[in-house]
């Protein structure tokens, strides 16, 4: 049996590949610790997260260590160790004894972890549900580095000292839709520094990362949605400027954008001049723009 930590994600989609035209005897138990982490909780209290993320490291290690113990003899079989703490365990028992004895170590793990975070499957029938499994997993990855950002504090508290010290104005466009996304940074790009993000999870490391004075942030996005991206948005900054996006004009939507602080609505497809106007509506926009006038 292997264990595998490092890019455990790669490692995964690349083996799912491997097998992916005879996954018929391999045997898959997914252990879904990161689901002990809510993501409403953790933008409540940005100084407990990385007491949070301790806690769920440890008790992955933990629940490695055990089947790391119990599994090592079985092979062909892997241990991954994801990164937002999720455990796999794949194996490919040819007595039906090691089936048996796999099943029961699963049991152990259900009275351990709890049966809501437990499953398992046969890869033969359920090879397309590990493939949108490792799917997740990057994208869960993503957000752990996203709770991890918004575990530090000093970033997030000198955001708007680096923001003061833009030479040009930096505009986040939030997009996962490529047509739109690009779109939306032709119009902008002549002027302005343009910074993509495909995910909410992307979004809030590169707004730490580079405090925009202005978001572009799709409403309709996989994983944390654009509304749930506002939220962690505003709470890092309550003063972040953010104009929503999207295909529809959904009232409670758009309702609820404006309660979360969102300065604005843009409905797809929009125009240059609809852009370009949010973007000098921006109060740090006009800022840049008045700190570029010439003195007299």
């Amino acid at each position: 049996m292997e264990i595998i930590r490092e890019s455990p994600e790669h490692h995964f989609l690349t083996f799912l590949e491997r097998i992916r035209i005879e996954p018929e005897g391999w045997l898959g138990y997914h252990f879904s610790l990161s689901k002990k982490i809510l993501y409403q909780d953790m933008i409540v209290a940005f100084d407990l997260i990385a007491d949070k993320l301790s806690i769920l490291q440890h008790e992955s290690d933990d629940i490695v260590l055990i089947l790391a113990e119990k599994t090592r003899e079985y092979a062909p079989a892997f241990l991954y160790q994801f990164t937002d703490g999720d455990i796999v365990f794949l194996a490919k028992p040819e007595k039906s004894r090691d089936r048996d004895a796999i099943h029961d170590l699963y049991h152990e793990m259900q009275n351990l972890i709890g049966e809501n975070f437990c499953r398992y499957h046969h890869l033969g029938d359920s090879l397309y549900e590990y493939q949108k499994l490792v799917d997740a997993r990057f994208l869960s990855a993503n957000r752990m580095n996203a709770y991890k950002a918004m575990a530090d504090i000093h970033r997030i508290q000198s955001l708007p000292i680096r923001r003061g010290r833009h030479e040009d104005a930096v505009i986040l466009i939030v997009e996962d839709d490529r047509f739109s996304a690009s779109y939306a940074a032709n119009i902008l790009n002549r002027e302005y520094d343009i910074i993509l993000a495909k995910t909410g999870e992307d979004a809030i490391g590169l707004y730490i990362e580079h405090a925009p004075d202005i978001v572009f942030l799709d409403i309709h996005l996989p994983g944390i949605d654009g509304l749930e991206t506002l939220r962690a948005l505003r709470r890092i900054d309550p003063h972040a400027y953010v104009f929503m996006l999207s295909g529809d004009t959904v009232k409670p939507n758009i309702i609820e954008a404006g309660k979360e602080g969102a300065a604005g609505f843009l409905k797809k497809p929009y125009g240059k001049e609809r852009m370009l106007s949010a973007v000098h509506q921006s109060p740090f926009v006009i800022a840049l723009r008045k700190k570029a006038l010439p003195r007299k």
